[in-house]
């Protein structure tokens, strides 16, 4: 089993060079990775078996799979006046029983086959942004920053390169990198509405019952058990509810007179076991992921509104770096320039990073005039 989780491994490594941030990086690798094994557990049969298997008074195998997957083509139901009483008594399984006739009684379940699909599709979404992105940025900072990153100070970094590095920062390219850093911040909001849209589409996928779900599975974990005579529809495990393990198929066919005749079936879906786990798991992670991306966009809106706490995210990247050193290039850069220069310090060397932002200063003051 641990084979199949093999060509994962690639999301775990991290670049040589980091062009975005944790947020950012919960969205492509974390999640996505996530999506990806979902959906290979929900299509491994050598694990769950057949997703569907329905009760047959017919011993043929021939009918056997026509029923199979006639069900599991056209959807199963089970029935909202059987999820309380005492099974066995009030009805045979949870959901299972006669029909009582009222309107609306049947729950449908038809989205079991299309879940591999939606999770894949999901996967593919949360990496569309960092893919937007690697196009945008087009490994511009890997250039700047290549072979600075290492903890010794290597001969790479020598006077020319410092040179050079001072030149595009403060000289050649400076206030050039705003749209740098807008494309960033487009596609961290491309995050935050994907990871919401994310939420209201399973939500649309499993019929309105996913908005509370988590918070409904929590909920019921915490109830007080009582004695089974006095169960209601209240009670009953949200689990056992959208993702039901036993249910109702209808399949229609002619008799030997050419009557319709209908056969009632009890169908197993094996498969629901890991479905109501995925999405459990995903409702807690989504709602999780989106308020860390708020924050994220916020603090983004927040360091573009207020120069000085550019000031201290560098401060905080440095150490012997006197205060007044590094407000002086903030309050001369640009916000995009800033954030080159702040992704700089995030990916070389600290000793390095600070001969840069040392020189930067002296650069700053020897052309004071310089736009």
């Amino acid at each position: 089993m641990i084979d199949l989780f093999t060509p994962f491994l690639p999301f775990l490594k991290f670049k040589n060079v980091c062009t975005d941030n944790n947020v950012f990086r919960m969205h492509y690798k974390v999640t996505v990775m996530m999506l990806l094994i979902f959906t290979l557990l929900v299509t491994s049969k050598q694990f769950f078996g057949e997703p569907i298997h329905c009760m047959t008074h017919d011993n043929s195998d021939d009918n056997k799979e026509a029923i199979n997957s006639y069900c599991w083509i056209y959807g199963t139901y089970t029935l909202k006046s059987r999820f309380g009483g005492t099974e066995g008594k009030h009805m045979a399984y949870l959901g299972i029983g006669p029909e009582k006739g009222v309107k609306n009684e049947q729950l449908k379940h038809t989205y079991y086959q299309w879940v591999c699909f939606v999770l894949l599709g999901q996967a593919a979404m949360f990496y569309t942004p960092r893919y937007i992105w690697k196009i945008w940025e087009g490994g511009r900072l890997k250039a700047l920053a290549s072979d600075l990153a290492s903890p010794i100070v290597r001969k790479e970094w020598s006077e020319y390169r410092r040179g050079e590095l001072v030149a595009y920062l403060s000289y050649t390219n400076m206030h050039t990198h705003n749209m740098y850093a807008l494309r960033y911040t487009i596609c961290e909001i491309l995050n935050l509405v994907n990871v919401i849209g994310q939420i209201f589409l399973l939500d649309y996928f499993l019929g309105g019952a996913f908005r509370n779900y988590g918070a409904a599975v929590a909920s019921f974990t915490h109830i007080p058990k009582v004695p089974n005579n006095f169960l209601d529809y209240a009670s009953v495990n949200p689990m056992d509810e959208f993702f039901p393990k036993l249910t109702k198929c209808w399949f229609r066919m002619y008799g030997p007179s050419g009557t319709i005749e209908v056969k009632d079936r009890l169908c197993v879906l094996p498969l629901n076991i890991v479905n109501e786990k995925i999405f459990i798991i995903l409702w807690f992670w989504l709602i999780f992921l989106a308020f860390i991306s708020a924050a994220a966009v916020l603090f983004r809106i927040l360091v573009l509104s207020v120069p000085p706490l550019r000031t201290y995210l560098i401060m905080g990247q440095l150490r012997y770096v006197k205060r007044r050193v590094v407000s002086k290039i903030v309050k001369r850069f640009g916000f995009g320039d800033w954030y080159i220069l702040y992704l700089l310090g995030k990916n070389m060397n600290p000793i390095i990073y600070k001969d840069l932002i040392i020189e930067l200063s002296k650069e700053i003051d020897s052309k004071p005039t310089m736009i």
